[in-house]
């Protein structure tokens, strides 16, 4: 007697379904973000994040105000996602910063400083005195410029500082031990000699009696 043989043969519907599955497990290996092409030009920042949002498929969320007013240089050519969106923000002190899967965000780039920068700081301690210049130098002050002389007509500074309110710079007479150099008081403080008080000509201190 001749045996049955029985021969298994996947059925058609079985079959389409496994050959379905094979594309699936080579996309699931592929990555989420490929280069793409971009050809965004150059304009405003905003405006270009959007295309480049649109095209990419990423969810970009920023503040309107970091981005308002500020320019993009495009985007022309084949770029991977973070990789184009940085050559986006070229210039505009911004940088990403990634929230979760395919979400990004902008902020403002850290504050940089050179170790070879040079800050010069000028100013002039000697300038007209002010209302405004008692909250940045300490104690009163007068500046006599070249012209007070000649408006004045004084020709020497004893005059000079005679005719500052409740300066007293009295005549040398040779009689007194601070007649040899110049003599000046100031009412409230020393009406004979300010000792602390100082005085500058052409920015150099002008000693007082007995020592100049």
């Amino acid at each position: 007697m001749t045996p049955l043989r029985v021969l298994r043969k996947p059925m058609p519907l079985v079959m389409a379904i496994r050959l379905s599955l094979l594309p699936l497990a080579g996309l699931a290996a592929a990555p989420v973000f490929a280069a793409a092409q971009y050809d965004i030009a150059a304009g405003e920042l905003d405006h270009a994040l959007n295309q480049y949002a649109a095209r990419s498929g990423i969810t970009l969320s920023a503040d309107a105000s970091l981005t308002r007013g500020k320019h993009s240089p495009g985007l022309h050519g084949s770029f991977e996602t973070e990789e184009g969106l940085r050559r986006l923000l070229n210039g505009s002190g911004l940088r990403l910063k990634p929230l979760g899967k395919n979400v990004w965000t902008l902020e403002l780039e850290p504050a940089s400083v050179s170790a070879e920068s040079t800050l010069t700081v000028v100013g002039d301690w000697l300038g007209d005195a002010r209302e405004n210049d008692v909250f940045e130098h300490a104690g009163a002050r007068d500046v006599i410029r070249r012209e007070d002389f000649a408006k004045t007509g004084a020709a020497t500074m004893r005059e000079v500082l005679n005719r500052i309110p409740g300066v007293n710079a009295p005549e040398n007479t040779g009689t007194g031990s601070h007649d040899l150099a110049m003599n000046f008081g100031i009412r409230g403080l020393n009406p004979r000699l300010a000792s602390r008080s100082t005085v500058l000509m052409d920015g150099i201190p002008v000693p007082f009696a007995p020592y100049g």
